[in-house]
């Protein structure tokens, strides 16, 4: 009790004068008179008030834990009861609060009790006590949150000006005028203790408590928030002494929440630190709840403190120290999971007496023993029935080895070994993630780690936030209603913030910072998130993400779903007929399998899906063939034939008469007997049961001189190897090596990947590909090719074309690259004839009459021209043969005038034959000419004995021929084709004798750069406009002087 104060004296009278100066100047006179002394309160009210303080203050410290908290009470207190020593007005101080702690705590007990402390004390003289959150404020708004502090009959121009409505003066003596302590005699009594807020309910002052107060201020919450806060921060600062208001929240978040206001800390100085409990505490509040609930009538096996029910509260105290642990809340939580497991076991009894009503056995407290799960759990059962998932059957029986572990060492009171229940899934489409996540999470419902177990998907577009803060929200509100159950990502590699040393997505990185803030990954925290992808996309994540991402998912030790092999997805194909109440034939069935193992080769293929894909469509089809049969009247039973599985089912049939008939005339014949080779290969392996797609090479290597053919070989493959279904689309990609050669550091493996992407289930032309030795980046591409090569055998046909030389130089300095191409095919030039040959087959299939067929000279001669062609370096021999086609064809049709029905179709005379052959060869010995290295080349390539010799026999030969027909028979056209002829001789003579000019000069060019030699800088000369320069560049001498040189 409070000394009695001395009765007032001219010193004191100074003393009062000096008090108005001082804080208690803010208070009304009326509010000074009331608080001035205890002299107006009479003894008995004392007395109340000391026994109300001193029962609340004995509440406060029988609370369980909280003992820096009970020592904030006391201090509080302390300085309240100095003020009344020190004869200051406590009411003229701010008694405003912060509690920080985990939920479960006791925060708004203690507020509670807070605000009777404060009605007891006459701190505050309302009786009102509002309970509220910053979301609820941030819902109502700035200016119905301003209206709770304003009398209902307020003069409206006063609220504008800034002003307070008048207050009731209150009278001495500490009590209201209609005597609030005659309806109460309680001094600690509230009239209102709701949560609900009305207009005017806090204009008289109170106590207002804001739980969760962060959310005021919380980035993705609007404007309107701070504002909420602003006006609660004035009527703090113009109603001391009547209003007191409590902030709640974690310590964290109350951080960011103090930075709002530079002010804010000053005007609220007391912080109440509210820790979690400790194992004797929680263990404490665990016995407590369980007599309470069943009035002291419910024991435990091993007693309510006993061995078990400390391994509980150890369970549930694997959390403490982290955000958002429950504390007294969890324990309740762990009292219904008792509980549930009791009610269970007891409904196994007829009687239920017989189970013992009243006890808590070792298996209700803790969950069943791992190993009795692992032979009783249906789950479990049906997760080994499944086909394939070897590794994951592997894994989750190390998971009950490693639970078992722990459960033993719980029972000798150790400290059980760190485990995750959130893993990573890694895998192909199809190949059962899904499943498998199911029944994972009923084995950890029947294990006791989960309370649901109910399968929650989500995608990462779910979680992605299109502002500030919404990711974090966004996952914080998926988490919270994801407890207890099993939390699916699926394509958790979209979260990917990307490199940090490049521009990362804040909003991706947002979402993973919040799951490691969120899920701790430890014994009791009742959640498990899987993440579900492809591995090496999954690696680069945690690879660009927070580090404690790796240690909430176990990023070393993922559930690997491997691809099903052809013989798994055979058991599942007949697990699925049987199922479905199916039958197929025994061709059918082996018609099914080749589309399967086609699928498989698919960029994205499904696995197991597949099967369910080609049932669906074996079905329809089988449906409409025998619709178009029978009609309506076919039978119920369904028994699939070849054709429902694949309409086209017997093209391999077909594929080897074809081989010679498509590429006939378009490329070597030896070319074309490698090919019938391998298909003869491809068809033993076939019919002797092997696996084709192992057995035959499917990596080529293509060498030799341009227009050889060897696109066309390439393309004509894909077909053959679609027909005999060894790959599964008839795809094909041609590219060259700079598709997959990047333009800086870490470009090249993902330009290589998406090559190898685009060509998977088909085949990829690779053209010039001895360039991939070449650029800064090309042993990088080498490495991810061979990488990517080994990865994806037998899903995808390489073919790697170029020169030979070339080639063989890539080969032998790319390592790796040798011996993953062992069947090597070589594409000799096209001979004379086989030109010949080609360009006879075009004009034929256009519809040109040419001049060779007829006439045997003519093919003669011609063909003599083409072996000219063909000895030039520029000769792109079936390339160049198609343009030269091309010309005759355009030309044939220009100069043709259709006579009328039945007359003859475009012709090709001998001249423009000639004209056309004439025109590639300068064509040809112009791009040799223009270098200089190759000049002599040239002459060399078209000798002028071997021209003339050529030509001598091809004018004797062939006039005497043409002489001779025309005497015998008088033929026109004969004539004709003679005098084309003729014509055709008159102009390779002068060809001739053009050549041997040029020849000439050209002999004297060289001789006069031999004589003058190199450069003074020592640099051969080069071919250049008219002259030539230096290799080094600064030399240079026109043709000119090297005649008068010469001369």
């Amino acid at each position: 009790m409070l000394p009695p104060r001395r009765p007032p004296s001219a010193s004191s009278g100074s003393e009062d004068t000096s008090q108005e100066t001082s804080p208690a100047s803010s208070l009304s006179d009326d509010q000074q008179q009331q608080d001035e002394s205890d002299d107006s309160m009479s003894r008995p009210n004392r007395r109340r008030r000391e026994g109300t303080k001193e029962k609340i203050l004995s509440e406060v410290r029988g609370l369980v834990g909280l003992k820096e908290v009970k020592e904030q009470f006391d201090n509080i207190e302390s300085c309240i009861r100095i003020c009344h020593l020190q004869q200051t007005n406590p009411r003229a101080e701010r008694w405003h609060a912060v509690f920080q702690g985990n939920p479960g705590t006791g925060k708004t007990t203690v507020a509670r009790l807070y605000a009777k402390f404060l009605r007891c004390m006459y701190i505050v003289k309302s009786r009102t006590y509002k309970e509220t959150s910053g979301a609820q404020l941030v819902c109502m708004g700035p200016k119905e949150v301003k209206e709770l502090f304003e009398s209902p009959g307020a003069n409206p121009l006063q609220s504008l000006l800034g002003g307070r409505a008048p207050q009731r003066p209150a009278p001495r003596g500490n009590h209201s005028d209609d005597d609030d302590d005659d309806e109460d005699d309680n001094p600690a009594s509230f009239k209102r203790t709701s949560s609900s807020l009305e207009p005017g309910c806090l204009s008289d002052g109170g106590v207002l408590f804001v739980d969760e107060a962060y959310q005021l201020t919380a980035p993705h919450v609007p404007n309107s928030g701070r504002q909420v806060l602003d006006i609660i921060l004035t009527e703090i600062e113009n109603s001391v002494g009547n209003l007191v208001v409590i902030f709640a929240g974690y310590k964290e978040e109350l951080e960011s929440f103090f930075g709002h206001n530079p002010g804010l800390q000053s005007r609220i100085p007391y912080v109440f630190h509210f820790k979690d409990f400790d194992d004797q505490e929680l263990l404490h509040i665990l016995a407590n709840r369980i007599q309470k609930k069943y009035n002291s009538k419910m024991n435990a096996e091993d007693g309510l403190y006993g061995k078990f029910m400390r391994i509980a509260i150890r369970r549930l105290a694997s959390s403490r120290g982290k955000k958002g642990f429950g504390n007294a809340r969890a324990v309740e939580n762990v009292l219904l999971e008792i509980w549930e497991r009791q009610a269970k076991r007891l409904s196994k009894y007829k009687n239920l007496a017989q189970g013992h009503v009243f006890t808590f056995t070792r298996e209700d407290i803790l969950g069943p023993d791992p190993e009795d799960v692992r032979r009783t759990s249906l789950a479990w059962n049906k997760l080994n029935q499944l086909t394939g998932l070897k590794e994951v059957k592997e894994s989750i029986n190390n998971m009950f080895e490693a639970l078992e572990v722990n459960y033993r060492r719980e029972m000798a009171e150790l400290a059980p070994l760190t485990f995750s229940l959130n893993r990573i899934f890694v895998g192909s489409p199809g190949t059962g993630k899904t499943s498998v996540a199911k029944l994972y999470g009923q084995i950890l419902v029947d294990l006791g780690l989960l309370s649901n177990g109910e399968v929650v998907t989500k995608n990462p577009a779910d979680f992605i936030g299109e502002a500030v803060g919404k990711s974090e929200a966004n996952t914080k509100s998926i988490l919270a209603a994801t407890v207890g159950k099993v939390l699916i990502i699926d394509e958790a590699y979209m979260l990917d913030p990307g490199e940090a040393s490049k521009r990362s997505d804040s909003y991706r990185g947002s979402v993973l910072d919040t799951l490691v803030a969120e899920v701790q990954s430890v014994p009791g925290e009742d959640r498990c998130v899987i993440l579900l992808g492809y591995e090496d996309r999954l690696k680069e994540m945690f690879r660009n993400a927070n580090p404690g991402l790796s240690g909430r998912f176990a990023a070393d030790k993922p559930f690997r779903f491997e691809d099903f092999t052809p013989k798994q997805l055979w058991e599942i194909l007949n697990k699925k007929l049987v199922t479905r109440n199916l039958q197929a034939t025994k061709e059918g069935l082996a018609t099914a399998m080749e589309v399967l193992n086609r699928a498989r080769m698919r960029q994205g293929s499904s696995n197991g899906r597949e099967v369910d894909n080609i049932l669906s469509s074996a079905m329809e089809n089988h449906l409409q063939r025998q619709s178009k049969t029978y009609g309506s009247n076919y039978g119920h039973d369904m028994v699939l034939s070849p054709e429902d599985f694949d309409p086209d089912y017997g093209r391999a049939k077909y594929a080897a008469t074809n081989c010679r008939a498509t590429l006939q005339n378009q490329v070597s014949n030896s070319i074309i007997s490698q090919l019938e080779e391998y298909q003869r290969l491809l068809n033993i392996t076939k019919l002797r049961g092997a696996g084709a797609a192992s057995l035959v090479p499917t990596s080529f290597i293509f060498k030799g001189p341009a227009g050889t053919g060897k696109t066309t070989v390439a393309r004509y493959m894909g077909t053959l190897l679609y027909d005999l279904g060894l790959i599964a689309t008839k795809t094909f990609i041609e590219c060259s090596a700079s598709d997959f050669i990047g333009e800086h550091v870490g470009h090249t493996a993902p330009k290589t990947r998406a090559q190898f992407e685009k060509g998977l289930g088909g085949v990829l032309f690779i053209d010039h590909a001895h360039q991939l030795n070449q650029g800064g980046y090309g042993t990088e591409a080498i490495n991810e090719f061979v990488r990517l090569l080994q990865k994806h055998s037998g899903k995808i046909v390489i073919i790697l074309a170029g020169p030979s030389e070339e080639i063989e130089s890539l080969m032998a300095k790319a390592q790796g690259l040798d011996s993953s191409f062992f069947k090597e095919i070589f594409f000799q030039k096209l001979t004379a004839q086989e030109c010949m040959a080609f360009l006879r087959r075009i004009l034929s299939e256009n519809g040109i009459n040419d001049c060779f067929s007829s006439n045997q000279a003519v093919h003669h001669i011609f063909t003599n021209q083409f072996e000219i062609l063909s000895n030039l370096t520029h000769w792109k021999n079936a390339s160049d043969v198609k343009s030269l086609s091309q010309w005759m064809v355009m030309d044939a049709l220009t100069n043709w005038i259709p006579q009328g029905q039945g007359s003859i179709g475009p012709s090709l005379s001998i001249m423009q034959a000639n004209v056309h052959i004439q025109k590639m060869f300068e064509k040809k010995a112009a791009m040799q000419m223009s270098d200089p290295n190759n000049i002599v080349d040239l002459f060399h390539q078209t000798d002028s004995a071997h021209m003339a010799n050529s030509f001598h026999m091809s004018e004797n030969k062939s006039e005497a021929k043409c002489e001779a027909k025309c005497e015998a028979t008088f033929d026109t056209q004969a004539v004709l084709a003679a005098t084309d002829m003729r014509g055709s001789v008159d102009m390779e003579k002068t060809a001739h004798v053009a050549y041997d000019e040029q020849w000439d000069k050209v002999k004297s060019v060289q001789e006069a750069l031999k004589h003058i030699g190199q450069c003074e800088a020592g640099f051969d000369w080069v071919r250049e406009g008219g002259g030539y320069r230096c290799k080094g560049g600064s030399h240079y001498v026109t043709d000119a002087q090297i005649q008068s040189h010469s001369s």
